[in-house]
C-alpha cells in the first residue's frame, strides 16, 4: 500500500515485539522492528518514523539512553517516543523518561485499545504534519513558480524594451555569436539594406558590403577576436536603392567574468556626408596650396614684369638728365620711356580689372560701336608688332557683319588685344590672322589663328586660370603677367560670351575664338568685306596740331605734387595756355574765387582739403566755371564721386597729353 506510515518498535525480547505487532497490525502502518537501542539508531536513517515505541529495560543501551541519543540528533529530535515498560511503581524513573524525551508511558500489561488509540493519535498528527509540509512545499513551489514566471515576464519585457529601443535608434544595430555568426539585426539595418532577417542571417549580411571594405572589416575583427578587444572600421554598405554609403562600424565584445566571449554587439553609423566633406576639404586644401603656389609664382613674375619697364624708364631718364645726347637719340629715348610707361600702366590695369572681376565690381558699358572702325583700330595698334617680326597679319570677315552694334568696345578691345597680342608674341614666323563672323543668334565671333609655338593639351587645361602661365620657369623666353587670358575670359563672360582655345599643337600653332553677345543697331547695314586702313601715329613727342590749341587760355592746376604741377605746366604751356598753381584745396578755392580762370584742374587726393571738398566749397560759393578732376584712382566709382562733388569731368592719371589738351579745349 502506498503512503504507509512507518512505526518503529524497539524491544530486546521477541515476544514483546510480537505482542506490539499483533496489537498495531493495520494496513496503514509499516511496523519496523529493532532488537536494541543500537539497531534503533541505525534504522532512523532509513525511514521517516511517525512514532517510536521504545522498551525501557534493554541490555547495552537501555531505552532511556536510546531516547536521549535520538533527541540529540537534530533531524530526529521531533519524533514522538512512547516508553513501553513493566516498571510502574517508581515515579522518579517515570520522571527520567519524560526528561529523556518521552511523550508518554504505556505500562505492561497494556490495554490494547489504549495503545492503539495513542498510536493512532500520533500517526494522525504525523500525517497532518506531513500534509502541512507538503502543502507548505507546494506553496513554496507555487511562490517560486510565480517568481520565475514574473522574472520570465520581466525578461521578455526587458528584451522587448531593448528591441524597441534598438529599433528606434537611427543606426543599424547587430549582434553576433562568439564565432561571428549573426543572430540579430534591428529595424535600422533591415530598412536601410532591405534585407529580411532570413537574408541577413548567417553570412548573408556580407553581400551588402563593398567587397574590399568587407575584407578589411573581417580582417580587423579576426585580429581583435582573440583578445576580446573593441574595434571600429569604416566601410561602404549598399542601401536598398543600390547606393553605396560610408558607415562607421563599432563592435564591442560581451564577455563572462573569466573573459570568455559570449557575443559581439555592434552599430553601423552613416558617415557618408562627413566622409565626402573630408574628401572635399582635402581637395580644397590641395587647390588652395596649388593656388598659393601659383600666386607665389605670379608675384615673382609680377616683380619681374614691373621692374623691367621701370628699369628702362629710370635708365633712359638718367641718360636724358646726365648726358649730352643728339636730338634723334633723345627722341628715341623718350619714345622708349613712353612705351615702357604704357607697358607698366597695362600691368596695373590688368591687376585692377582682375580684382574688380573677382569682387563682382566690374561694370560693363553698352554703347553704339562701328565694327569696321573698331577692327581697323585694333589692326593699326598691333600691326607695328607684326611688322617688327615680319609676320603676315590680317583680319577678314567670313560672313556679313553688321556695320554697327551695341556693346562695350573698351572691354572687347581689351579681350582681342590680349588674345591677338599673345599670338603675335608666341609666333616667330608665319602668320597671325583673325576671322570675324556674325551668328544669326546675335553673336559676334572672332577666330584668332597663328602659326606659333603651340600649347601642350595638358597645359591648355590651366591656361585660363588667374596667375597661371604655361612657362613659369625663371628662364622662360616670353614675358607677361599670366592675367591676360583669365581676364579676357571673365570679360567675355560679362558680355554673355566666352573665350576658348579651339585647337593647338606643339610647334604648329594655336586657334582661339572669342565670342560675345551684341545687339544690331537699328537700320544698320551688313558689311561683306573689312577694309583695313591703319592710322599711323606721329613719332614725335608732341603733335603739331596741339601747339596752339589752348592759346591764351587761363588754367588753374590744383595739385599737392610738385612733379605733377611741373608736368601739367609743360603740357599746357606747350599748347599755348597760361597756367597758375595751387598746392592744396584751401589755396585752390581762394585762387579760383579771386581770379578769372576758364578751367580748374583739381587733384582729388590732397592734404588739408581734398579735391572733393574743395570742389563742393567752390560750388557752394557760386563758382560756375568748369572743374575737371584729376586722380590716380581708376575705378568707375571714383568718376561718379567726382561728378557728385560738382566736377564737370574726370581724368585718370597717368594723364595722356593729347587727352588732357582735348578735354581742356572742349570746356574752354
Amino acid at each position: 500500500m502506498k503512503n504507509r506510515v512507518d512505526i518503529l518498535l524497539v524491544d530486546d525480547r521477541e515476544d514483546g515485539l510480537l505482542a506490539l505487532e499483533a496489537v498495531l497490525s493495520n494496513p496503514r502502518y509499516n511496523l519496523v522492528k529493532a532488537h536494541s537501542g543500537i539497531d534503533a539508531l541505525q534504522l532512523l536513517y532509513h525511514h521517516n518514523f511517525a512514532i517510536i515505541l521504545l522498551d525501557v529495560q534493554m541490555p547495552g543501551i537501555d531505552g532511556l539512553e536510546t531516547a536521549a541519543r535520538i533527541k540529540k540528533i537534530e533531524q530526529f529530535k521531533s519524533i514522538p517516543i512512547i516508553f513501553v515498560t513493566a516498571i510502574n511503581n517508581d515515579e522518579s524513573y517515570i520522571y527520567r523518561g519524560y526528561q529523556s524525551g518521552a511523550v508518554d508511558y504505556i505500562f505492561k500489561p497494556f490495554e490494547e485499545h489504549i495503545l492503539r488509540s495513542k498510536v493512532a493519535v500520533f500517526v494522525d498528527l504525523f500525517e497532518k504534519s506531513k500534509k502541512l509540509e507538503e502543502q507548505a512545499a507546494l506553496i513554496r513551489e507555487n511562490i517560486n513558480n510565480e517568481r520565475y514566471l514574473r522574472l520570465a515576464q520581466l525578461e521578455v519585457e526587458s528584451l522587448k524594451r531593448y528591441q524597441n529601443l534598438a529599433d528606434s535608434i537611427p543606426h543599424a544595430i547587430w549582434r553576433s555569436k562568439a564565432d561571428g555568426t549573426m543572430d540579430y539585426f534591428n529595424r535600422g539595418w533591415t530598412e536601410y539594406t532591405g534585407f529580411s532577417d532570413q537574408q541577413s542571417s548567417g553570412v548573408g549580411w556580407q553581400t551588402a558590403f563593398e567587397p574590399e571594405d568587407l575584407r578589411n572589416f573581417l580582417k580587423t575583427w579576426m585580429q581583435n577576436i582573440g583578445e576580446a578587444l573593441d574595434f571600429q572600421v569604416e566601410a561602404r554598405i549598399r542601401s536598398r536603392h543600390g547606393e553605396m554609403r560610408w558607415h562607421l562600424i563599432r563592435a564591442v565584445a560581451e564577455c563572462r567574468l573569466n573573459g570568455e566571449i559570449i557575443a559581439w554587439l555592434g552599430t553601423c553609423t552613416d558617415i557618408n556626408e562627413r566622409k565626402y566633406a573630408e574628401v572635399k576639404l582635402l581637395e580644397a586644401q590641395r587647390l588652395a596650396n596649388a593656388a598659393n603656389n601659383a600666386k607665389t609664382n605670379f608675384l615673382a613674375n609680377m616683380s619681374h614684369e614691373i621692374r623691367t619697364p621701370l628699369n628702362s624708364i629710370l635708365g633712359f631718364t638718367e641718360l636724358m638728365i646726365n648726358s649730352k645726347i643728339p636730338p634723334a637719340d633723345q627722341n628715341r629715348n623718350l619714345l622708349t620711356i613712353k612705351k615702357n610707361g604704357h607697358s607698366l600702366l597695362k600691368i596695373i590695369d590688368e591687376i585692377l580689372d582682375i580684382s574688380k572681376v573677382e569682387a563682382g565690381l566690374l561694370e560693363m558699358e553698352h554703347v553704339e560701336t562701328c565694327l569696321s572702325q573698331f577692327f581697323q583700330g585694333i589692326h593699326s595698334l598691333l600691326d607695328i608688332q607684326a611688322q617688327e617680326k615680319k609676320l603676315e597679319f590680317n583680319f577678314r570677315y567670313t560672313t556679313p557683319v553688321p556695320e554697327k552694334v551695341v556693346t562695350d568696345p573698351a572691354r572687347l578691345r581689351q579681350i582681342l588685344v590680349n588674345i591677338i597680342g599673345n599670338s603675335l608674341k608666341f609666333t616667330e614666323r608665319g602668320k597671325v590672322e583673325m576671322e570675324i563672323s556674325w551668328e544669326p543668334t546675335g553673336k559676334l565671333r572672332c577666330r584668332i589663328i597663328d602659326t606659333g609655338i603651340g600649347i601642350d593639351p595638358q597645359e591648355a587645361q590651366s591656361l585660363f586660370q588667374p596667375f597661371v602661365q604655361v612657362d613659369s620657369s625663371k628662364s622662360r623666353r616670353f614675358g607677361g603677367t599670366g592675367l591676360g587670358l583669365a581676364l579676357s575670359r571673365k570679360l567675355a563672360k560679362a558680355l554673355n560670351g566666352n573665350v576658348c582655345i579651339e585647337q593647338s599643337e606643339k610647334g604648329k600653332g594655336s586657334t582661339f575664338w572669342v565670342e560675345i553677345s551684341a545687339e544690331i543697331v537699328e537700320n544698320s547695314k551688313m558689311i561683306q568685306k573689312l577694309d583695313l586702313n591703319p592710322q599711323k601715329e606721329s613719332s614725335g613727342l608732341f603733335a603739331p596740331s596741339s601747339k596752339k590749341a589752348l592759346k591764351d587760355a587761363r588754367v588753374l592746376v590744383v595739385d599737392d605734387s610738385a612733379d605733377n604741377r611741373n608736368l601739367m605746366d609743360q603740357f599746357l604751356r606747350a599748347a599755348g595756355a597760361q597756367v597758375d598753381f595751387a598746392a592744396d584745396g584751401f589755396e585752390g578755392v581762394q585762387m579760383a574765387m579771386s581770379s578769372n580762370y576758364q578751367v580748374v584742374l583739381m587733384d582729388i587726393q590732397m592734404p588739408n582739403l581734398d579735391g572733393y571738398s574743395a570742389t563742393a566749397q567752390l560750388r557752394q560759393k557760386g563758382y560756375v566755371k568748369p572743374i575737371i578732376a584729376l586722380t590716380a584712382h581708376a575705378l568707375k566709382q571714383e568718376r561718379e564721386n567726382s561728378l557728385k562733388a560738382g566736377c564737370d569731368d574726370h581724368l585718370t592719371k597717368p594723364i595722356d597729353r593729347r587727352t588732357l589738351i582735348e578735354q581742356v579745349a572742349r570746356y574752354i
